[in-house]
């Protein structure tokens, strides 16, 4: 076989191990995350950082890329954790403002939630929500 073939099944290979999803990070269907109907939205969630300068973080989510998309909803969040029941099938920006002393730190990040059917896998029907997860903590 040509060396070319190789080389791109190492890189699907490799491309798949470092993704920036964690669940891209492994092959395995875990077939009780299952719906047995075709969702039409499911919760987005951001991780978030909360430290003393920071007790609430205002967030703003996108619909679409932040140059272009419209706001969807902004809130403060106080815990490390916040959930937004959305539409599926949708990218969504996510934008996170800190406090650093006297600076502001603004993060971003974006994903795409889509559902995948996975009834070949684990059986029909067999419906799982992929992507919709934001990390927006601060890094040590």
């Amino acid at each position: 076989m040509p060396l070319s073939f190789f080389a791109a099944v190492l890189l699907m290979v490799t491309g798949h191990f470092t993704s920036c999803e964690p669940e891209d990070w492994t092959f395995e269907v875990n077939c009780n995350d299952c719906f047995d109907y075709e969702p039409d939205s499911a919760n987005i969630i951001v991780y978030l950082t909360r430290n003393s300068e920071n007790d609430s973080v205002p967030i703003t989510i996108y619909r679409g890329p932040f140059e272009d998309g419209e706001i969807d909803w902004q809130d403060t969040a106080t815990g490390e954790e916040f959930r937004l029941y959305s539409a599926v099938d949708q990218e969504y920006t996510v934008r996170a403002e800190y406090k650093s002393g006297n600076k502001t730190i603004i993060a971003f990040d974006d994903d795409k939630m889509y559902v995948q059917d996975q009834g070949e896998t684990c059986g029909s029907p067999c419906y799982m929500v992929k992507g919709g997860i934001f990390d927006l903590r601060l890094i040590d």
